[in-house]
Parts: C-alpha cells; structure tokens; sequence
C-alpha cells in the first residue's frame, strides 16, 4: 500500500502524523510526506520520507499575513461568531493548499497512492483523495478543534477546488484517527477510529540530569513551537510566568526553544534549566506542567499523566483548555495580556496541592494507554483501503 501524508508542516501539525507514518513503515507500506521544499528536513529528521513540492515560499509569513488582518479573536465564540477572524483561519488553510496543490497532484497522478492521512488544516490531502478517488483519513491533533460542529466547514468552494473541475470539497475525509480520551473527545456523527496518542516532540536525547529522579517536585514551563511564528509578542507574558513560581518549593524546568533563552537573563533560584527539552522525556518527572495550551504540549503532558495549568493565548487553545478542565486534570489562568503572576501562582499550588488533579490526570493517562498503539490501527487502514479499491468509488 502507498500512502500519502499531508501536512502545513508546522512542527505542531506533523508531530501527530509521525507515530502512525512509522507504523505504516513497520507493517511494510510504502510513505512518503509532502510538504514545501525549504520544509523537508523536519521529516527526514523524523526518520521519514519527505516528497518536496510546489515552491520554496515562506509558510511562516503565510500564516502571519492571514491571521494578522484586523482584530483577533479572544476565545473559540469570538472566532466562530466572527466572520473575519473565523475566515482568516480557512483562508490561510486554503492558501496553503493552493500553494502545493498543483505539484502534489501530478505527482499522484503518475505514483497513484492508495490512502491519504492529513492533518485537519492541510486541505490539499483531501483533494488529492477526491480527485483520485481514494479514501481520505484524518488525523487529530488533540480534541476536535476543527469539528463541523464546531464551525470548520465541511465543504470548501472556491478557487482551490473549481480549478481542479470540482464544485466543492468535503474537509472531514472517510475516518478520523483521533487520539484523544474519551472524555476529551467532540462528540459527533463523523467515523472514528480511536488511537493511542504516542508523544513525538523531534529527535531527542536524554540528558544527563534527567537521568536520576527529581530531589524535590518539578514544575515544567512550556511555550510550545509555534506561538513565536506569529510574532515575538505572543511570548512576551511567559517570563512573568516562570517569575510567578520563584516562591514555589519545586525545580522549574523552562522547556523553551533556543531563540527564546534571552527572555530569561535572570531566571529565579529554583529554575534548573532553561533551553529546548524533549517534552516526552522530561514530563514523566514532573508534578506540574504550566504551558500555552498547544495540542502537542497538552497531549504529551495527557499521554505521560501530569496535571496542567494552562495560559491560553489563541482560540484553539481555550478549546484545548476547555476539555482539560472539564476532565478535571487542569486549570485555565486568563491569558494573553490579562496573565497576572498571581493567578499563575495560585492555579499551580492548587494543582500541585489538591490530589485530584494527579488522580485525574493518572485516569487520562490509563485511558490513553487502552486505546489501540499505532501498530493495531494499520489493519483498519489497509481495511479502507482495500474496500475503496474493491468497490470501485468514484466521488
């Protein structure tokens, strides 16, 4: 079986794609991951194919272009209620697709993949699938931001699609992989295939303090990797954050990238470390995660059983923070300029103090490790496969 992967390419959009790219590699299927050619070595890094298409454009000042038009929407309402703001996240998904679309689909005219797996924003996956009539398989990033019943429509018109000869183009693909819990799930009509979550945050090596257990509790800080692509200022409350903790008797790890250690010139006493740190490896340590709310730090912190506060900044992160909330292994600090060092204390000595939450959290993490691995999903996919093939559809 072929299989074609697509992707924006962000590191927070291909991270989830990785697990079941390597159990689709195990089970003997050929992979490959489409995505921009100045993008490529991300998924060679992650040990997997890429297929370079379209031109070398800067996707990052794509992104800022389209959500930088008039004013932002605070919370998941904001966005759904208001048509510009909801717009600029559809359009910058499209103008995305358009940019690959044209590459993409000479190119599977002629190597003729039999499934496609796509992330919820890249829209070029399930065009591909239509045009060739194979079956579309979404794959989650964490709860169902992208839902039609949340607002993601499940058609798209315009020129992306009219130009290929189609009048529209379903967004939500055949099956969705979803990863998440139940308790963290969308509830909806759309086929599911439930999936453990397995963390992948880039290649990764055990540091040497990692190695032994912490002396005293551990409270790991965590930004993410993709707030910073929208602009320096979405980071600019997160030393507030890390000052918020300076009084809390616990080691604090600040997991932040590279560009980012300048924030910190004067870290507070009980701060361990502060730079890049595998999530995956160091989060099975820690008592306490206080981050953005982005789906690969929730999920990994989900996955390895840690109660989370979380400082939403964009919308899809208040709806991440919802569904921790609701499952009782998180709390939500106001974010973006409202961020006070007060409530970041508070929320985080609640957290590390009140044993529901660990007990929550331990609940997820068992949840998540019931669910099928990666390789016991790769049946279900050859299954899709197979009947699209055997049944002739044409769509």
């Amino acid at each position: 079986m072929r299989v074609l992967f697509t992707t924006w390419t962000i590191a927070g959009h291909f991270a989830p794609l990785v697990p079941i790219g390597w159990a689709l590699r195990a089970a003997g299927h050929e992979v490959l991951v489409a995505c921009p050619p100045g993008d490529t070595d991300q998924v060679v890094r992650a040990g997997l194919p890429a297929l370079p298409v379209g031109p070398d454009v800067n996707m990052v000042g794509l992104l800022r272009a389209k959500r930088g038009r008039g004013r932002q929407p605070r919370t998941v309402e904001d966005m759904f209620n208001d048509p510009n703001g909801y717009g600029r996240m559809v359009h910058t998904a499209e103008a995305v697709a358009d940019v690959l679309a044209d590459d993409l689909v000479e190119y599977c005219r002629r190597w003729q993949p039999d499934l496609v797996i796509y992330e919820p924003t890249s829209l070029v996956g399930p065009l591909v699938a239509r045009l060739l009539g194979i079956p579309a398989v979404r794959q989650l990033w964490t709860s169902d931001f992208t839902a039609p019943i949340n607002g993601f429509p499940a058609t798209i018109t315009g020129d992306l699609v009219s130009r290929f000869g189609l009048s529209e183009l379903g967004t939500a693909g055949d099956l969705t992989l979803d990863t998440c819990p139940p308790i963290l799930q969308v509830v909806d009509d759309l086929p599911r295939q439930p999936m453990r979550y397995v963390p992948y945050n880039g290649p990764a090596r055990l540091p040497e303090w990692l190695r032994e257990p912490p002396k005293r509790k551990r409270i790991c800080v965590s930004w993410g990797t993709t707030l910073h692509t929208l602009g320096r200022h979405r980071m600019f409350h997160v030393p507030r954050v890390v000052s918020a903790l300076a009084s809390v008797d616990a080691e604090v790890v600040v997991a932040v990238m590279d560009t980012h250690r300048e924030l910190f010139p004067d870290p507070p006493p009980n701060v361990r470390a502060v730079g890049p740190v595998p999530l995956h490896l160091l989060l099975p340590t820690c008592d306490a995660i206080v981050h953005q709310g982005g789906s690969g730090t929730l999920m990994t912190a989900m996955a390895s059983g840690v109660p989370q506060v979380i400082v939403p900044t964009l919308p899809d992160h208040n709806f991440n923070a919802r569904y921790m909330v609701a499952a009782g292994a998180g709390v939500q600090v106001p974010g973006r300029e409202d961020v006070t060092e007060e409530d970041v204390l508070a929320s985080t000595v609640d957290v590390l103090s009140d044993p529901a939450f660990r007990a929550a959290a331990a609940r997820l993490r068992e949840e998540n490790q019931a669910r099928p691995a990666p390789a016991e999903v790769v049946p279900a996919l050859e299954r899709l496969a197979r009947d699209y093939a055997l049944a002739g559809v044409t769509r």
